[in-house]
């Protein structure tokens, strides 16, 4: 096994056994849902449903809602679904780091999309502790406000900012026009 594919399989490793844990401490209140069709990565509530966190109407609620209803302001889908939906923010970041597991293995040659999967794919941070600052980023957004994930990251002092500044850069050098930090 080359290099790539076997920090490729410890990251994978991790991250399932991430899954497996998560899903111990919060089992899905539904059965499982259809297996979304096409190609991985699917999109946050696909993974849910098919997880059987979320049925699919109350999938089609949150969207609505994230997307600001009667004028209010819009929202992240991750954050409707736990301010709205009672889905636990461990629950959220398992899926966002499968989200981010199955992007890394369709499509490795594409820039990652976010600083967390920059990290993980560098092993700068394990999949545990990106999913510790994304729970704290939901819990912020809860209380009003929003923390960006590199500060959360540099507050546990994990990696410093000038490190952290530097990726970035780094992300944007590799044709990205802006690059979304939020995991």
């Amino acid at each position: 096994m080359s290099e790539p594919e076997s920090a490729y399989a410890l990251l994978r490793a991790a991250i399932f056994d991430l899954f497996y844990d998560t899903v111990s401490r919060y089992p899905p209140p539904h059965a499982p849902g259809a297996e979304p069709t096409g190609e991985p990565p699917y999109r946050l509530g696909e993974y849910l449903v098919y997880q059987g966190y979320l049925l699919p109407r109350e999938l089609r609620l949150a969207v609505q809602e994230s997307q600001g209803l009667n004028g209010a302001k819009p929202v992240p889908l991750g954050f409707a679904l736990v301010a709205y939906h009672r889905l636990p923010a461990t629950v959220l970041a398992m899926t966002l780091l499968l989200q981010t597991l199955d992007h890394l293995a369709q499509t490795p040659s594409l820039p990652p999309r976010f600083l967390g999967e920059q990290l993980l794919r560098e092993a700068a941070l394990t999949p545990q502790q990106l999913a510790v600052v994304l729970e704290e980023q939901v819990a912020d957004y809860a209380q009003g406000h929003w923390s960006r994930i590199g500060d959360l990251i540099a507050n546990h002092g994990w990696l410093n900012a000038e490190s952290l500044t530097a990726m970035v850069r780094s992300m944007r050098g590799q044709g990205q026009d802006s690059v979304r930090p939020g995991g």
